[in-house]
């Protein structure tokens, strides 16, 4: 979501900058190197992009210190300690990123950004500014909020996620949401930005506190189901989305129902005999297989785009599988839920699309089966007569060749043709080939999708009529029209 005003940029790198000024721009520069981890770098310069995202880094925490950055009471100072905390997630310094959230937060509340009355004297265009980062905010403060730490294995490194959950809440007074666009702004900017506002809105502060346990209150049975169903329903997509959009909404969906089962495991209200399947320990293969669903609609850099958040997400939802299928087993419960493949393998390859998420995510999936081969043993007759676990680790070896010292290595050594992804394989940093039968007609955008016969048969085998028929009408209800 674009929190900056692009004319007001543009004029500003035109003159010299304010210092004020250099902050934002340094900030926006470390967010976009961090994100282009692992692509390569054309121009001469740094031997990565994660030491030319560290560089920027180094320049704005520079820059704030030769001026008084605490009594900058501007925007721009609020989206730039957004900008920074999120370059250092991308990095796995989940303490510095934690702690910039704060500070972006406190400033942003300094400023009343929280308070509708705040916006009275604003301008049309800094009124817009100030919405989207506030909504931003809050939205990223409830994602960090969620901790599942105490349900992941324990090969997983403390730094990597409990640091930076079981957070309280500080944004509770909201103002309005933004209904207007810049001039220069497509109308998908807007919808999608909605949609994941809608999305996260529906965890409210009381269940935030459940989660955190920051109350004894139990909460019932009918809450949780009710939430079940609302995070069930299609978005009312009423305009096109980017498939840029489409996988942020659909995997952040996704993710939201495991957080809500989890909270409802939690509360000890899971039953094998509930008439609700929300509420049954194998409500996550259904998770499972809508996250599949959804991400196989898409090309792999719709997904990975979003960086090491969107990853995170997914590999929650593959870990939490990977649980109950240990618990419970497979066989008929899977079927049932249309995962008529393991969906260890697709996990895996989807976690592998890019070093990062390779090394710090689908390494740890793999890690867990070698410790736990009960779970190879459960899945090992849904896997395919090719696919065993050391042939995926060989084939990941082979296809996601990391070059762990990119100081020492050349640019055309870092020049890597990513393969076994979804739909597309990424040959290079620039174009995305598709296979034609998941090419959309229009090549800038895809306003639909559509999964080609074979590929539907192969998670729906021995499905029953009435499930095919409710999976092509959720299908349906995606399709953009």
């Amino acid at each position: 979501m674009p929190l900056v005003y692009m004319p007001a940029i543009r004029e500003s790198i035109s003159r010299p900058l304010e210092m004020d000024e250099k902050n934002l721009i340094y900030s926006l520069c470390a967010l976009t190197s961090t994100h282009m981890s692992g692509k390569i770098i054309v121009a001469p310069g740094p031997q990565s992009w994660d030491t030319a995202g560290r560089f920027f880094l180094d320049q704005c925490i520079s820059v704030r210190q030769s001026y008084d950055f605490v009594e900058d009471k501007s925007l721009s100072a609020v989206i730039s300690s957004y900008f920074v905390s999120t370059a250092f997630f991308e990095l796995n310094q989940n303490r510095k990123s934690w702690y910039y959230l704060r500070e972006a937060l406190t400033m942003g509340q300094d400023l009343g950004f929280h308070d509708e009355s705040s916006y009275v004297d604003l301008s049309p265009e800094e009124a817009l500014c100030h919405r989207r980062t506030f909504w931003i905010l809050y939205v990223t403060e409830r994602y960090v909020s969620f901790d599942s730490s105490t349900k992941k294995p324990s090969i997983i490194p403390d730094r990597s996620f409990a640091i930076l959950r079981n957070k309280p809440l500080t944004l509770s007074k909201a103002p309005k949401f933004p209904t207007t666009l810049h001039e220069y702004e497509a109308p998908e900017i807007h919808s999608g930005f909605m949609h994941l506002i809608n999305t996260y809105h529906l965890l409210d502060a009381a269940f935030v506190d459940t989660w955190n346990e920051c109350t004894q209150a139990p909460t019932s049975t009918t809450t949780y189901t009710l939430l079940q169903e609302r995070l069930n329903i299609a978005h009312p997509i009423s305009m096109a989305l980017t498939s840029i959009q489409r996988a942020d909404i659909l995997v952040t969906q996704q993710w939201l129902r495991l957080i809500v089962w989890q909270s409802s495991m939690r509360q000890g209200l899971l039953s094998s005999a509930s008439a609700d399947e929300s509420m049954t320990f194998h409500y996550p293969f259904r998770i499972a297989h809508s996250l599949l669903t959804a991400i196989s609609s898409l090309p792999s850099t719709a997904v990975d785009v979003h960086g090491m958040g969107i990853f995170e997400k997914i590999f929650e939802i593959a870990n939490t599988t990977l649980d109950v299928i240990q618990a419970c087993g497979t066989g008929s419960e899977m079927v049932k839920y249309g995962i008529c493949q393991d969906p260890f393998g697709v996990f895996v390859r989807t976690l592998s699309s890019t070093p990062k998420s390779q090394k710090q995510y689908a390494n740890l999936l793999l890690e867990k089966v070698a410790e736990k081969p009960e779970i190879a043993r459960l899945s090992s007759g849904l896997w395919s007569s090719n696919l065993t676990l050391p042939c995926l680790v060989d084939g990941l070896q082979e296809s996601l060749t990391i070059v762990e010292n990119d100081d020492a290595a050349s640019g055309s050594a870092r020049v890597q043709a990513w393969k076994g992804s979804i739909i597309g394989e990424v040959c290079d940093d620039v174009k995305v080939q598709m296979p034609k039968e998941y090419r959309p007609t229009d090549d800038t955008e895809i306003s639909t999708f559509e999964l080609s016969e074979g590929r539907k048969s192969s998670w729906e085998t021995n499905i029953s009529p009435k499930a095919l028929e409710e999976f092509d009408a959720e299908i349906g209800k995606l399709n953009v029209t």
